[in-house]
């Protein structure tokens, strides 16, 4: 059984999505499970949860959100899978026309939360599937593993920083991909001078395509010695970073997931959504959120509080591999 996955998400709703995909595992044991997304994953992170891990945009989807029918062509391409899941194009009735006139089980479903909806967008995921009841209605568990490659080119990045293995580190990232999610970028600096006075500590300030200049704002307002930018590193090195650290923490984002995911003690910051809904999925996660819901009404105090509390967290190896 060979079976197609098409993920149109950000990394985020991608790492929310492999409890759905570990239940595929479990109702088709053996199956070789291919998971096509837009996040650049490197597969080997994934293997507990698919085979292969393919770019979304090397697959003709396209040509079946319009009103022709297939081609051949496109018809062999699709067939070679024997079953397709799709959370993409269920609100297109073309594509789903086209879809099911090649593979007439294929699962179309939406998975976004709809108003007034209670599941965890994880639940959502699986509960798409129909595979039958799960053995829990919480929130299940994530994790994946940094691959040898990652490990290697992030620890060649951290190498060319200065890092010597040597101290723990920890990992800062202010940014998010909508500046509303984004705790105010002078209760980062608060917290990042707070910590850079633990001698043993090793600051990681981390920023994405989507805040540019953020991270380096706040790592500005520090002693140059005091912590490393960390900008544009790609999703497997940045992973093999992560598995470094003792602790990070950031805003709702697809950093934040990632970290949580790899097993990192992860402290949460959330505003406008609702964690009920789309909190990271790991092994030590703590989500810090008013009732207000206003980001910056949490303090640097909660924060600095929330990571005393996580589980000590051994470094990977005391070298830089």
């Amino acid at each position: 059984m060979r079976t197609l996955v098409l993920h149109p998400g950000a990394l985020g709703d991608v790492l929310l999505a492999l409890p759905a995909l570990g239940a595929l595992r479990r109702a088709e044991p053996g199956a070789g499970i291919t998971l096509a997304c837009a996040p650049a994953l490197p597969g080997p992170m994934l293997t507990a949860y698919a085979d292969r891990v393919l770019p979304l945009s090397a697959f003709p989807l396209h040509r079946l959100h319009g009103p022709d029918p297939p081609t051949e062509p496109d018809i062999r391409f699709w067939e070679s899978y024997d079953r397709v899941v799709s959370w993409t194009g269920a609100a297109n009735d073309d594509f789903v026309r086209n879809l099911r006139s090649i593979h007439p089980d294929a699962r179309i479903a939406p998975w976004r939360p709809a108003p007034g909806e209670a599941r965890h967008v994880s639940r959502l995921f699986i509960d798409s599937l129909s595979l039958g009841p799960e053995p829990t209605e919480a929130p299940p568990a994530v994790r994946i593993h940094p691959d040898g490659a990652s490990l290697e080119e992030g620890g060649r990045w951290l190498r060319e920083q200065g890092w010597e293995g040597q101290g723990a580190l920890g990992m800062l990232h202010p940014g998010a991909g909508s500046p509303g999610k984004r705790w105010p970028p002078g209760n980062f600096i608060g917290l990042a001078r707070r910590l850079a006075c633990r001698n043993d500590l090793g600051l990681i300030l981390m920023e994405g395509p989507a805040e540019e200049g953020l991270a380096l704002g706040v790592a500005a307002s520090l002693p140059a010695a005091a912590c490393l930018p960390c900008v544009g590193l790609p999703l497997g090195p940045l992973a093999g970073v992560l598995g470094r650290c003792r602790f990070f923490v950031g805003n709702d984002s697809g950093v934040t997931h990632l970290a949580a995911a790899l097993g990192v003690p992860t402290v949460a910051l959330f505003g406008p959504t609702a964690p009920e809904q789309w909190a990271p999925l790991g092994e030590s996660v703590t989500v810090l959120r008013e009732g207000s819901g206003r980001l910056e009404d949490i303090t640097v105090d909660a924060v600095l509080e929330a990571i005393g509390n996580q589980p000590a967290k051994a470094p990977r190896s005391s070298q830089v591999l």
